[in-house]
């Protein structure tokens, strides 16, 4: 997961400039209120609306599985004194929220309020909230009030579909043990891009590409400037491992499948002194697209698929961009019919296994495709959707080439107390197979059907 490449300067000579050219909207601004967080997991539609109409509330703002209620003085002890409400956030209006997912700790501004439904809200002018909104990290919340939404909550529920059957045979070969082996043999090398160690670490996840019999072959680019640390590094010659698997129909047409290796560290980020395991950002996600690597082993499809690796993520989507721009420059990018990002997969705060889906707001019909591969091969999963998503992870640069991506990952960076630490090791993983075996069906029931299964490679009983 991507912190903000902007520095703290910047952002702050910019946030002053905004304030004092845009001051004079905020003469009429919202009055602040007191503030209540409500868990609205798997409320309904009908049981979310309630809440808002309550006549104690004067604003909400949904946030997945749950939401930030603005409240009436007069009401808060009434709305703290039922079940699944928390405090909130203080005094707030909604005009002054901005949404950001986990930032380093060296590149924030200042604190966040908290963390409501896996995103960190800050408190700002609303003259600022608009102009950062503008921006491609930060986000205000929709006029509608709704920044994300639990499936579960949505107005019309999805009738689930009847399982296909070779997608199911699909899904079923989805190894949780397996892929949690990944997790921990990655989470072994120092991952940094920075790190001399990050050849070894490449070198091994190309060897699991060739082991699933894919053809290897590897993206190569140079980086050179500054990083989150401050200090500028010398050019780095970086990879990203790449398995291609040749469609049998339509092998010009591309599905990429991708995760950044690189991982990173606040405490110490250069690379050479701290450990810097990376289990669950992105040894998880890195092993993921491993998994789906071995899923598809002697399935034939109609499209090709890249399954991808990025470098130098951490730096500001280093790899992923290089990457892009390549196939623009080629001609390429026309080839690529759809990605898939899998970033931070290995986490969760309790049994509901909340996991999210973010596109953007071009890509609405990709978020009813992995609504129904949840809700059918997946009903694990308390999913939850979002078309504002920001530019925190390999999937941006291909949704600003016009590629239709999907985020898929767990519930924000928020919810993972080792985010960015020594500590993300794999034992910290709380409920990691669950949770990512739920993910990793879900986005290979949508993989089978972008890259369209071939139903001859059934014959040979490949799912015994």
């Amino acid at each position: 997961m991507n912190p903000s490449s902007f520095s703290s300067a910047g952002w702050t000579l910019r946030a002053v400039g905004a304030l004092a050219l845009c001051a004079c909207l905020d003469a009429v601004a919202a009055e602040p209120t007191p503030t209540v967080i409500v868990d609205i997991h798997a409320l309904g539609f009908d049981g979310v609306e309630a809440i808002k109409s309550d006549a104690g509330v004067r604003w909400s703002a949904e946030f997945g599985n749950e939401m930030l209620l603005g409240v009436d003085r007069a009401h808060v002890d009434r709305w703290l004194a039922r079940p699944r409400v928390r405090a909130g956030l203080g005094q707030l209006a909604r005009e002054e929220i901005l949404v950001r997912d986990h930032l380093c700790a060296d590149l924030s501004v200042k604190p966040a309020m908290g963390v409501v439904g896996g995103y960190e809200i800050l408190r700002e002018p609303a003259s600022l909230v608009r102009y950062a909104a503008r921006t491609e990290w930060l986000n205000a919340v929709p006029d509608n009030g709704v920044y994300s939404r639990e499936v579960a909550n949505s107005p019309e529920l999805r009738r689930v579909l009847g399982a296909d059957p070779a997608i199911a045979a699909i899904t079923a070969r989805v190894n949780v043990d397996r892929w949690f082996a990944q997790v921990e043999s990655l989470a072994a090398f120092n991952r940094n891009t920075l790190s001399p160690a990050l050849p070894a670490a490449r070198m091994h996840i190309q060897n699991q590409f060739i082991d699933a019999q894919l053809v290897s072959e590897s993206f190569n680019f140079n980086f050179a400037g500054v990083t989150a640390c401050g200090s500028p590094p010398p050019t780095l010659a970086l990879v990203n491992p790449i398995g291609r698997k040749i469609g049998s129909q339509l092998a010009d047409e591309w599905i990429v499948v991708g995760a950044h290796y690189d991982s990173r560290n606040v405490v110490r980020c250069d690379g050479n002194t701290a450990p810097q395991p990376g289990a669950n950002d992105n040894a998880s996600g890195c092993a993921g697209v491993i998994e789906l690597a071995r899923v598809f082993q002697g399935v034939s499809t109609a499209r090709s698929i890249l399954f991808m690796c990025f470098a130098g993520e951490e730096q500001g989507l280093i790899g992923s961009r290089r990457y892009v721009e390549s196939l623009q420059a080629s001609g390429e990018i026309a080839r690529v019919k759809h990605m898939i990002n899998l970033d931070m997969i290995g986490y969760a705060v309790n049994d509901s296994l909340a996991a999210r889906v973010d596109t953007n707001s071009s890509n609405q019909a990709l978020i009813n495709q992995y609504v129904d591969a949840a809700q059918t091969y997946a009903p694990e999963l308390s999913l939850i959707t979002s078309i504002t998503t920001s530019a925190n992870s390999d999937h941006w640069y291909f949704l600003n080439a016009g590629v239709p991506s999907a985020f898929t990952w767990e519930n924000g960076a928020g919810i993972y107390p080792h985010y960015h630490q020594e500590t993300d090791i794999p034992a910290n993983m709380t409920r990691a197979k669950p949770l990512a075996g739920g993910i990793l069906k879900m986005d290979a029931a949508v993989l089978a059907q972008v890259a369209g299964l071939v139903v001859d490679s059934f014959k040979d009983g490949f799912e015994e």
